[in-house]
């Protein structure tokens, strides 16, 4: 009964999220469930702790099916491209927009964030070193790799302008990460 508790306040609190932002209140996660402001906080007992527990589910979400490419079928070019493309759920997952306010607010549930991001990249560094050692992928130096795909996403996802003219920019990080792609694998 818990865990059922537990999933529902995490995912209406992610809905408001999307919506609001931090600017969402526990009272606003709290009344379309039909539950009271303070059932919430025997669960979460401070907006933090709701936060945190948010990030981490989101991430071993995106963990989850980043397994389940690894241990599917195709090749390993096709695995390494849809790994990577699957990257801008990662950054999508709590709407690293929020960012700035996050580390004003919340530190700790920032420090998780950027933990999360860091540790979610060994699968990808994994068969990024694999398709180099295999001739999959021509020789390039991974670390810089890994940067210049962390900075263009992250420069992306800092343009206000683009989501405030509605632009999804989780479709458009896919499109950007798959052009710097087209430099390193072949065709």
């Amino acid at each position: 009964m818990q865990e059922k508790l537990d999933a529902l306040v995490r995912t209406q609190a992610m809905l408001l999220f999307r919506q609001q932002g931090l600017h969402f209140t526990m009272q606003q996660v709290a009344e379309p469930l039909h539950i009271s402001k303070k059932t919430i906080y025997t669960v979460y007992p401070s907006k933090e702790a709701l936060l945190l527990d948010m990030v981490d589910h989101a991430f071993a979400e995106i963990h989850r099916c980043k397994q389940e490419i690894l241990a599917g079928g195709g090749t390993l070019q096709e695995k390494l491209r849809a790994v990577i493309i699957a990257m801008p759920a990662e950054y999508a997952a709590l709407d690293l927009r929020q960012m700035k306010e996050l580390d004003e607010k919340y530190p700790v549930v920032a420090a998780r964030v950027r933990s999360q991001l860091e540790n979610g990249w060994e699968p990808t560094m994994a068969l990024l070193e694999q398709a180099v050692a295999e001739g999959v992928m021509r020789p390039v130096s991974l670390p810089v790799l890994r940067q210049m795909i962390t900075a263009s996403i992250e420069s992306f996802l800092a343009d206000r302008s683009l989501a405030e003219s509605g632009v999804q920019y989780v479709a458009v990080l896919e499109e950007m990460i798959s052009i710097l792609l087209e430099g390193v694998l072949p065709r």
